[in-house]
């Protein structure tokens, strides 16, 4: 291969490695919060090849509606509300709102109920197979240990407050805090930080889930 082919070939690799960052960085930047992506998974797992990623792109999350257009980004829907002079309307499942708080509280609520359903093993009577973390098992004893390894993996998985300098784990202590010292109360959970208690609910839902999906991915991976 001649020297000046070699280096076009290469700066074509480059370009394409340099045009696919791009893209991750896009999709991690036009995630807002209310996409399960969000923080929950790497900008590298936004495109759905990771079996993490992929699951948590099964949270119940908030679209928005502006006339009879729909978009995840929020970005988007402040572009077409101001293209169209409509409102933006708030979707969570089948129900929309007019107000993003109360799509806010529906979001969170039914992202707890999702993730407590699925550290729920369900046994049907008839077929004796047991649903667990969105799998069916044949087996007692293999539902039994999934069961066991996604609820610790999910115990582990806990809230956190700061209020200034100072951290706690409880939260009637962090309100003491806060009231003497002035400082808001910041809701940690993992790596995200957030005063608002609502949006902490829900990482915190979402960090249960993932662990607990991570748990059982890399027991599948194993083979245990």
């Amino acid at each position: 291969m001649k020297l000046g082919s070699f280096f076009a070939l290469l700066a074509v690799a480059l370009c394409g490695a340099f045009t696919h960052a791009q893209e991750m960085e896009q999709k991690a930047e036009q995630c807002d919060g209310t996409c399960p992506l969000t923080a929950a998974t790497k900008a590298e797992e936004c495109d759905g090849t990771c079996p993490i990623a992929a699951a948590m792109n099964e949270l119940p999350k908030m679209t928005y509606q502006v006339g009879t257009e729909a978009t995840c980004c929020s970005k988007s829907a402040a572009e077409l509300a101001k293209k169209h002079s409509q409102p933006i309307q708030f979707v969570v499942g089948k129900n929309t709102y007019k107000e993003k708080s109360a799509a806010m509280a529906s979001l969170v609520t039914t992202t707890e109920s999702y993730v407590n359903e699925f550290l729920t093993p369900c046994k049907c009577e008839v077929s004796g197979t047991t649903k667990i973390a969105g799998k069916t098992c044949n087996c007692p004893i293999d539902a039994g240990k999934k069961t066991e390894l996604a609820t610790a993996a999910a115990a582990k998985v806990s809230m956190s407050f700061a209020v200034g300098e100072k951290n706690c784990n409880c939260p009637m202590e962090a309100a003491k805090l806060a009231t003497a010292s002035g400082a808001e109360k910041v809701y940690v959970v993992g790596e995200e930080k957030t005063c608002c208690e609502m949006t902490a609910r829900l990482n915190l839902a979402r960090a249960k889930y993932k662990a607990a999906v991570a748990a059982l991915s890399a027991a599948e991976k194993s083979g245990t």
